[in-house]
Formats: structure tokens, C-alpha cells, sequence
């Protein structure tokens, strides 16, 4: 070690500055390979399928990253003038002017742009990213009911959260090392093997942990910190490895190393194949990509500023251009995208995303030119623009930390319109409970006298319409039937006199009525449904499906129609009344989500457009008239919300008091399942009265 530290203090000893930490040399091939990095991820996130792999531009950030600090440090050690403070200055100069001024215009935006729920998770999401936290709030929201990503305008500060996690542990860590005099190789080498094993193992049991952990991530920085302890006390070795097989012209001058040639080429090959997204371990999809671009990478910053694809294409003038904006470029293009999104209510058009990313350049090149440049390199004292940032950003801090109080008010239409888009899931009955016979949930107690429901989530939401209905029948509680719901699709690929649950139905004599309900153009897969916005879990604004199913044929539809006639005709051949429901008004122009106009340059509005009766009817063919054939035929009766919902000319999306009628693309809201929807209270209130 003291060996190390004579011959690093003999070579660098010249570039100490009054005690200041050591810089490394300027290479302009290191800023075209952040070049490569930032365009990849742009491309990936404004032209999904172009570059399959363009989110690995992150994992060359991180290398890049890893061998710049660690020289920054290790020549600095190595000089005995390293200055913890001068170093988290320079990085609050480096980083935070761009940050503060990205984060300010989505506070900015965000205030008129999103409801106020959406309003105080941006406030979270300011906390966690001005305290260099955002992967651990990302990695704690992850989850089947976790909004979209494009819906978080912050959510790219991730990489950024990383990146500082590093700066602050690895200094530290490299201190102490140092000033117990052991190895610093060893140092590097132990925390690369241990965050890859971590990697390793959570890759698969784990990938929302193998993303966002800084403990599965700097292994990648820690390829740039071997590197860059390499280049440091090893120069002369990896010059050799460079220039092997080098031959030399006439009057001594080099004219070609092979070496150096083919590591330049190997490193461009390897960031192809992960920027491709060729995928070299089906099990572990992301592993391929990883170990490329960090591979390419390295590979690249080993070759030097003399390889061939270094000197000739990342170290040209558009390439550097671009690395040297690439920070506020990262931080610019993702909140536009996300707002964008946001205020359409999908994903924006090819033109939007062609001015956004003409946007994000310009806006870039402003920041770096007007900003970063004149704080970074200004003539106010350091100390002062320092303190000025910290203080910025604790401002920030504050109103992510207070962000529930700052969220704008709106009227009570808007809010009632509001209440209902942030739609968490129906309220449990007080009378709900679970049938011990089928194991599925159950209103009312008589065990004599039993009303079924069967089928999916448009069968489900009317435990809401018979709690209401138990609720007002509650002087005759005792003769209360037991309305049992069968989540279950009624139709599958078990013709119905096989399944044991139908059978038990049919032999069960207290079930007396049995109501079927689908959503019966869905199970088909009509054509007619949008499912670019449709309903649930993790989609574009909680809207949109994770996967459009697949078409089906007209052989499996006939099936589908023959099994339910089947199942009608053996359910009353055993004495049962069968009921069909048919689809409800659906479509986005009744979904709450399409009831507001939102904006960069105003306030949330109300924007209906109504659903005609007609539409509403002809969207719903041709399945409607299949199940309205299949109940003529086999003496089942149906029932249609439709002539409930609608009026003579149109579907209405608001109630007369405004409350929203539906919650989403296609299912009913609370409100209008307990006040609205009567079109089943004959049932319930015969049986009663009986």
C-alpha cells in the first residue's frame, strides 16, 4: 500500500490544487458514451419496441459513474488531499441545480394538472427524490394495484437515488480502507462479489428488489471503480494490453494495435446485443442485457481515447454535445412524457412525443448553458452557491413533506367526480359473509331460501346492490334469502353437466333462483371494446389492462353459446328461475377518468361527452342479441340495464345529484349500485314478501 501510494503521489502530486480532490483527465469519448446511454433510454421511453433494450443506458451510467468518482477519490487519497467536504460540495454544485429546477416545474405542473390524491404521492415522490430515496418509495409502491410508471413524473430519479446512495457510502468506505492501510483492491472486489450474488439471487425471486436495491445495483459502479483502480496503479500493464500485437510505421510512429482495435469493437458489440434486447438466458430476462451493457461499457473506457470507435465516433463533436447535456436531458425527458400521458389520459400520440422529445433537448441545452454552467462554474463563492442549493432543495423537501396541505381545492362537482376515479374497491357489507356450503360470499341468513349469482366482476358488484337491499328489508332479516355470489366464470372449457359446481347447483332445491351475469362482450372479445383504456390493476390510469387478449375464434364463441344454453336448460329442467343480465352501458365516455380535462395551463375541468342509448346498444352487439336468443330459447328471462340506465336518447355518466353512475370502463359505482340500480329489487322483495 505505501508502495502504491508513492508512485500514485509522484505521478499526481503536480495536479493538487490547494488541497482540493484530484479530477480526473478529460476524456471526450466518455462523454459520447453518455451519449449512447442517454439516447438509449430516450428512444426506449418515447418509442416503445425501437430500442428493446434502451432502458440499459442506466447500467452505462452507472459504470461511467463508478470509474469517474472512484478516480476522483483515488487519486485524491493517493495525493493525501482528499477532502470530504470539497467533494459533497462539488457534487451538490454538480447535480442538484438541474434537480431543483425539474423537480420545481412538476411541483408547478402537478398543482395544475392532477387531483389532489395524485398531487400529494408527487409530494412523496419530491420527499423520497430530494433525499435520494425515490428507489426505495418506487420499490415499496411495486404491486398488481401500483399505478403505471408513465404516471409518476419522477419516477426516473430512481437511477439518480442510486447513484447518490453510492457517493455516500463509497468515499467513506474507501477512506477507511485507505487509512487502515488495507487494500483497496481488495475493497472493490469484495463489494462487486457481493452485490452481484445479491443481484444473482434476487433477479429471480425478486426483480422489483434486483431494480431498484442499491445493494444489487453497485456492482455496476463498482466495474468503473476496478477500472478506475486499474488505471490508477496499473497504468502501465493496461497500456500493454492495449497496444499488444502494435506495429509501427517507418520513423517510429505507431500506425495500428490490434488490441486495442478489438477491445474498442467488442465493447460496441456487446452494448448492441443488450440495446437489442437479445436475451441469452430466457429464465433470467434481464441478465443478458445487464452483464452486456456493463460489460460494453467497461470495455469501452478500457480501450481508451485513442481506439478506434472511441477517437472516431463517441469522441466526435455531436457525440460529446450530447454527453455534455446528457444529465439534464435524463432529468427533463421522462417528466414530459409522464405529463403528457397524464393530461391525455393515454399514451401520447407520435407527434406529441416528437415535439416532447424536441422539448426536452431544448430544455436541456437551456439548463446546462444557463444553469449548470454558471453555478458550476461562476464567480459567486462556492460556499454560498452551495448553501443556496441545499437551501432550494430543503425548500422542495418541505413541500413534498407538506404536500397534502398545499393540494389545490376544487368545487363539489369536481370533487364528487374525483372521489370516485380514486375507486380502491367496493365496501364490505355488514351482512357479507361466507356460504360454508359453496365457500363463496353471502348476504342474508335463511339457508331454505337461496338466490345464486354466477359469473365475473360484473356479477360480483351487485353484492353492493343486495347489502342496499338488505340494509332497507331489515325488519324481515329472518326471511331474508341467502343470495350467494359464485365468482366464477359461467362459461369455461368444462361443458356444464361435468362441473361439480353446477351440478351442486342444479341438485341444490333451496337455490330457487339463479342470476348469470357476465361481461358477456368481453368474455367474446367483441372487437367493439377499447381495450387501450379499459378497466384494471396496473394500467395506464389504473384503466388500462396489463395484456389485450387474444381473439377468438368463431368455433370457441359457438362453444361458449352452446354451454350456456346448456347450462340455462339443465338449470331449469331442475325447477329453477334463471335470469340473463345483459351488459350495462360501458365505454370511456362514461369511465371517470374521461370526465376531466386536464391541462399544463389550467385547472382540472368537467368534460362529458354523452353515450348515446343507441351507441350504447349497438357497442354491445352482437353478443347482446346471442344472450337475448340464447334466454328465448330456453326460457330464461333477462334483464336489461340498458332500459334502466339510459334514458329515451342517451346513457347518462352522472347522476341528477352528479354522483358518478359507473366507476371505470365498464363496472357500476357504489353510488349507482345502491341508489340507482333497481332493476333487481323485484327479486329480492318478492322473495321477502313470500
Amino acid at each position: 500500500m505505501v508502495t502504491e501510494a508513492s508512485r500514485a503521489n509522484a505521478a499526481f502530486s503536480a495536479d493538487a490544487v490547494g488541497g482540493q480532490n484530484l479530477r480526473p483527465n478529460y476524456r471526450p469519448d466518455i462523454d459520447g458514451l453518455r451519449a449512447v446511454a442517454i439516447l438509449s433510454v430516450v428512444v426506449y421511453h418515447y418509442g416503445p419496441g425501437l430500442l428493446p433494450g434502451g432502458f440499459l443506458g442506466v447500467d452505462i451510467f452507472f459504470v461511467i459513474s463508478g470509474f469517474l468518482i472512484s478516480t476522483i477519490i483515488f487519486k485524491s487519497l493517493a495525493n493525501d488531499s482528499f477532502s470530504f467536504t470539497e467533494f459533497y460540495a462539488h457534487r451538490i454544485r454538480r447535480i442538484f441545480p438541474g434537480l431543483v429546477l425539474v423537480i420545481a416545474f412538476c411541483l408547478f405542473v402537478g398543482w395544475h394538472a392532477l387531483l389532489p390524491s395524485e398531487f400529494i404521492l408527487l409530494g412523496r415522490h419530491i420527499f423520497a427524490s430530494t433525499v435520494f430515496i425515490e428507489n426505495f418509495r418506487l420499490w415499496h409502491e411495486a404491486g398488481y394495484f401500483d399505478i403505471e410508471t408513465t404516471l409518476k413524473p419522477l419516477m426516473h430519479l430512481w437511477s439518480l437515488a442510486i447513484e447518490e446512495q453510492f457517493y455516500l457510502l463509497f468515499p467513506l468506505l474507501v477512506w477507511i480502507t485507505w487509512r487502515l492501510r488495507l487494500s483497496l483492491l481488495g475493497l472493490v472486489l469484495a463489494i462487486l462479489t457481493v452485490s452481484f450474488v445479491f443481484y444473482l439471487r434476487d433477479l429471480d425471486r425478486r426483480p422489483i428488489a434486483a431494480f431498484f436495491s442499491p445493494g444489487a445495483r453497485f456492482w455496476e459502479l463498482m466495474v468503473g471503480a476496478l477500472l478506475a483502480y486499474l488505471a490508477l496503479h496499473h497504468a502501465e500493464m493496461l497500456q500493454r494490453l492495449r497496444n499488444f500485437g502494435q506495429r509501427r510505421g517507418a520513423v517510429g510512429q505507431d500506425t495500428f494495435a490490434p488490441a486495442a482495435l478489438v477491445i474498442s469493437f467488442v465493447g460496441v458489440g456487446l452494448l448492441g446485443l443488450a440495446l437489442s434486447g437479445i436475451n441469452f438466458w430466457p429464465g433470467l430476462p434481464n441478465l443478458t442485457g445487464e452483464v452486456c451493457a456493463v460489460a460494453g461499457s467497461a470495455l469501452l473506457i478500457f480501450s481508451g481515447p485513442a481506439g478506434l470507435t472511441n477517437r472516431l465516433v463517441l469522441a466526435s463533436r455531436p457525440a460529446v454535445f450530447v454527453g455534455l447535456i446528457s444529465y439534464p436531458l435524463y432529468l427533463w425527458h421522462w417528466p414530459l412524457l409522464s405529463y403528457l400521458t397524464i393530461i391525455d389520459g393515454n399514451y401520447p400520440s407520435f407527434g406529441q412525443r416528437i415535439l416532447a422529445v424536441t422539448a426536452s433537448f431544448g430544455l436541456a441545452i437551456v439548463t446546462y448553458r444557463f444553469v449548470e454552467l454558471p453555478i458550476r462554474h461562476g464567480k459567486t463563492h462556492r460556499s454560498t452557491t452551495t448553501a443556496g442549493l441545499i437551501a432550494a432543495s430543503f425548500g422542495l423537501f418541505i413541500a413534498g413533506l407538506f404536500a397534502r396541505h398545499l393540494a389545490p381545492a376544487y368545487d363539489d362537482a369536481l370533487l364528487k367526480v374525483m372521489q370516485v376515479w380514486d375507486f380502491s374497491g367496493y365496501p364490505k357489507s355488514k351482512a357479507a359473509g361466507l356460504d360454508r356450503e359453496y365457500g363463496f360470499p353471502a348476504i342474508g341468513s335463511n339457508p331454505d331460501d337461496k338466490i345464486v349469482f354466477a359469473g365475473d366482476s360484473h356479477t360480483i358488484q351487485y353484492k353492493q346492490t343486495v347489502g342496499a337491499l338488505f340494509d332497507r328489508n331489515s325488519t324481515s332479516a329472518n326471511r331474508f334469502p341467502r343470495v350467494i355470489f359464485l365468482e366464477n366464470k359461467i362459461v369455461d372449457n368444462v361443458p356444464p353437466d361435468k362441473s361439480p359446481l353446477i351440478k351442486k347447483l342444479a341438485d341444490d332445491k333451496s337455490a330457487k333462483i339463479v342470476i348469470l351475469s357476465e361481461f358477456w362482450a368481453l368474455q367474446r372479445v367483441s372487437a367493439k371494446i377499447n381495450f387501450s383504456v379499459r378497466c384494471c390493476g396496473t394500467g395506464l390510469m389504473q384503466m388500462m389492462g396489463s395484456q389485450v387478449p387474444g381473439s377468438l375464434s368463431e368455433e370457441r364463441k359457438n362453444q361458449m353459446n352452446d354451454n350456456l344454453s346448456e347450462l340455462v336448460t339443465l338449470l331449469r329442467e331442475s325447477n329453477k328461475e334463471v335470469y340473463l343480465i345483459l351488459d350495462n352501458p360501458f365505454g370511456e365516455e362514461l369511465a371517470p377518468r374521461s370526465l376531466l380535462q386536464r391541462s399544463f395551463f389550467h385547472r382540472i375541468k368537467m368534460s362529458v361527452i354523452p353515450l348515446s342509448k343507441r351507441d350504447a346498444v349497438e357497442r354491445s352487439e352482437p353478443t347482446r342479441s346471442i344472450i337475448q336468443k340464447i334466454a328465448h330459447e330456453t326460457g330464461a328471462t333477462i334483464i336489461d340495464p340498458i332500459e334502466y340506465l339510459c334514458d329515451d336518447n342517451t346513457c347518462p355518466a352522472l347522476a341528477e345529484n352528479g354522483m358518478p353512475i359507473y366507476k371505470d370502463y365498464d363496472h357500476l359505482s357504489e353510488y349507482a349500485l345502491t341508489h340507482v340500480v333497481h332493476y333487481l329489487d323485484f327479486i329480492i322483495r318478492q322473495d321477502v314478501a313470500d
